[in-house]
């Protein structure tokens, strides 16, 4: 068996490659020929399980002579623009990562890779403004952004190559966070922005509106999850989630507790930058029932016990850079 991750150097790619080379697997990567190797990715290396292929994902041709070459018989598609601004300033070159490189695998499973198994990413973004919460796979999508429809579509592309009988799962994760995530995402904003105030490094920290709820996991309970999407013998379609939401203001207020602030004193609403997040959903909280159903998935951690790990790993990492 060889198995394939997209996405290598992101949060989900590397807490997967680290799991599946655990349990024993080898696993190819595929990263960006130009971007650096965080020090997960490097400390993988020396063991042997991992081989390094780099790939412009945008470039459709690339990506189709990677799996050519590599034959794999599973692959983890994880590689995305997922920040949703950058979608929305650059629509068609967004495409070609979130929506083109699926097409280009599924075809390529389609022709070459009879048996073969594939799991695609979509987002909870596939969601919109009038969802009702919870979400489960059941709630219909009416994505308002430009990368909730590109998940969308990714969505609709998995349902039908299952159709067809091929095996393409497909996650539907909620907001997972991480140590490992950039601060494009606020969770890693809020933690590591109240971890610089706590130390004297920054003086306080702007947010957008407080009022939007999302359902924040833990990342790497996230990536087992998906491991596990291509083991069972049917391909599914799976909300993941901890089946709880919170407000961006209960995020930073507990942030701020950690750290011992006084949240009032550090932590301001800039209209500005809700202006420029005009596209958030007001409450995203997932149904994981399925999940639990099929997979024994559940997320076993929650909110407070995550933003306490988040808010202790920045004051550390602060502390020692």
């Amino acid at each position: 068996m060889t198995t394939l991750i997209t996405g290598l150097t992101g949060q989900d790619g590397g807490y997967l490659a680290e799991q599946l080379i655990a349990a024993g697997e080898h696993v190819i990567g595929l990263v960006h020929p130009h971007d650096p190797l965080p020090a997960n990715v490097v400390a993988l290396q020396p063991h042997g399980a991992l081989t390094l292929v780099a790939c412009e994902l945008a470039d459709p041709a690339a990506f189709r002579h990677v799996l050519k070459e590599t034959a794999p018989t599973r692959v983890y598609h994880l590689a995305a623009q997922s920040v949703p601004l950058q979608c929305e300033r650059d629509p068609l070159g967004s495409r070609n990562i979130n929506v083109v490189s699926c097409e280009v695998l599924v075809e390529w499973l389609r022709r070459e890779q009879h048996g073969g198994r594939v799991l695609l990413a979509s987002s909870a973004a596939v969601f919109g403004h009038e969802a009702t919460a919870p979400q489960s796979e059941q709630t219909p999508s009416n994505p308002d952004s430009e990368y909730g429809r590109q998940k969308q579509t990714v969505r609709q592309l998995a349902s039908a190559a299952r159709e067809e009988g091929l095996f393409v799962a497909c996650a539907i994760p909620f907001n997972h966070e991480s140590e490992r995530r950039s601060e494009d995402f606020v969770f890693a904003k809020v933690c590591n922005s109240v971890a610089r105030i706590a130390l004297g490094q920054q003086l306080g920290l702007r947010l957008g509106s407080l009022m939007p709820r999302r359902d924040w996991g833990y990342a790497p309970e996230y990536a087992q999850a998906m491991a596990w999407m291509l083991e069972v013998p049917t391909p599914l379609e799976l909300v993941l989630g901890t089946g709880e939401s919170h407000s961006v203001e209960e995020l930073a207020r507990a942030a701020c507790a950690v750290a011992e602030l006084d949240f009032s004193a550090v932590v301001a609403s800039d209209m500005a930058i809700v202006v420029e997040h005009a596209h958030g959903i007001p409450e995203l909280r997932a149904d994981p029932a399925l999940a639990w159903k099929e997979l024994g998935w559940e997320a076993h951690t929650k909110f407070a016990a995550l933003v306490e790990r988040l808010v202790n790993a920045a004051l550390e990492q602060d502390r020692v850079g």
